[in-house]
């Protein structure tokens, strides 16, 4: 079988989606069987890689404005042609915009020939939530700055009429799907709000020997953090976007009765450049570089006491279950998939939205923090986040349709 992954969001600082195809590609290595798998990702030029069973197919794309590195495929007939020419049985989207369209129109040539072709969509990303709802209310009450009732219900109107358009489109998208993969239960309940049956609900994963409490280290505590052994290092990692809402986590923070603290921020994104100016004025916040050597990031995250996060758009969670997997508390909000992965006795969950609230949760979680790093560990072992049986479970999936494609 030749599979595919179709998707924007597989760059050099990419955080979830580029861990799990790197993850399913280890997978299929390791089974070592006949099974290929392409890689079709925008970049800067055309480009081409082949690693034995496995081909990275790079299409020159624009940047995404204000989103850099990130790119967006523009000519749907070049993806056309490179489905075509290394011809995958089955092509998994990860992005729902131009990409799905030759997806489906590749399917469409399949089947004029005789031969079978599945196309599956992962619900990596809430985005009609993440950027057409939230974030555009948020935008907007930064640009308008109004106290007028009519402004207010005109920009409440605007907003419904854009998040709910984006959830038509992407429910058209995923109706069209042959498959559907939700990361949790509560994204398949979502999915539901598109108007899309049933998902086949599959869990990312973690290697549990890689990210591991033992990995903590006193050294690397003074050097990167600025730490000694009574120092509280409250961490976050991933993209530095308003989407993530890091800004009420450093105002959350900011608000922390935690004398001897860091916050230590590590990602890329639009953001950094003005979370390091902040930094740059305030010993107790560190902006540092995205860890792409992950034995590294193992380090890092076991190297603190407890991860934060502010983010409510949470499809899963993936650096939330990682930093469990190193024994840390989580400290997050009431929303997206974080109530699945933070359950009681492994940290703390509060309001979206709320600094004030966020700040006493981290307060609650430094004064807690062994029994729940205890709880967050055992959490992770017990719900079997490894990957090997998350993709056991995936191809199988993968295979069943296939034998009912006529």
């Amino acid at each position: 079988m030749r599979y595919c992954d179709l998707t924007l969001a597989y760059t050099p600082t990419s955080g979830g989606i580029r861990t799990y195809i790197d993850a399913k590609r280890q997978y299929l290595k390791d089974e070592g069987g006949d099974d290929e798998h392409v890689l079709l990702i925008p970049g800067e030029s055309d480009h081409l890689q082949v690693d034995g069973r496995f081909l990275t197919c790079t299409v020159a794309s624009p940047v995404i404005p204000g989103c850099a590195p990130y790119r967006f495929f523009w000519r749907p007939d070049k993806l056309v042609s490179i489905l075509e020419e290394t011809r995958p049985d089955i092509v998994e989207l990860g992005s729902f915009f131009v990409s799905p369209w030759a997806a489906f129109r590749y399917r469409a040539m399949q089947a004029a020939a005789g031969r079978k072709c599945l196309v599956s969509a992962y619900f990596h990303t809430d985005i009609a939530d993440a950027y057409f709802g939230r974030t555009l209310r948020k935008a907007l009450d930064q640009l308008i700055k109004a106290d007028s009732p009519v402004v207010a219900e005109w920009e409440d109107s605007f907003v419904h009429f854009m998040e709910d358009g984006a959830a038509r489109y992407f429910g058209h998208v995923f109706q069209q799907c042959d498959v559907l993969f939700a990361a949790s239960p509560a994204q398949r309940d979502r999915l539901r709000k598109y108007g899309v049956g049933d998902a086949e609900v599959v869990p990312l994963g973690v290697d549990l020997e890689l990210f591991h409490p033992g990995r903590r280290s006193a050294e690397l505590r003074a050097s990167l953090f600025g730490a000694d052994a009574g120092t509280v290092v409250i961490v976050y990692a991933g993209r530095l976007d308003a989407e993530k809402h890091v800004d009420v986590l450093i105002e959350a923070f900011r608000r922390c009765r935690l004398p001897d603290a860091r916050l230590i921020l590590t990602g890329e994104g639009p953001l950094r450049e003005k979370f390091e100016t902040e930094a740059a004025n305030w010993e107790h916040l560190r902006v540092i570089p995205y860890q792409k050597d992950r034995t590294a990031f193992a380090a890092l995250l076991a190297s603190a006491d407890i991860y934060a996060t502010a983010g409510p758009h949470e499809t899963f969670g993936l650096s939330v279950v990682e930093a469990q997997a190193c024994g840390l508390p989580v400290v997050g909000v009431n929303a997206g998939a974080l109530p699945e992965r933070v359950v009681p006795g492994t940290g703390f969950l509060g309001p979206a939205e709320n600094a004030e609230a966020l700040a006493r949760n981290l307060e609650l979680a430094a004064r807690q923090r062994e029994s729940l790093s205890r709880g967050a560990r055992r959490h992770v072992e017990q719900a079997g986040y490894g990957w090997n049986s998350v993709f056991e479970r995936l191809f199988r999936i993968y295979r069943t349709r296939w034998s009912q494609l006529s």
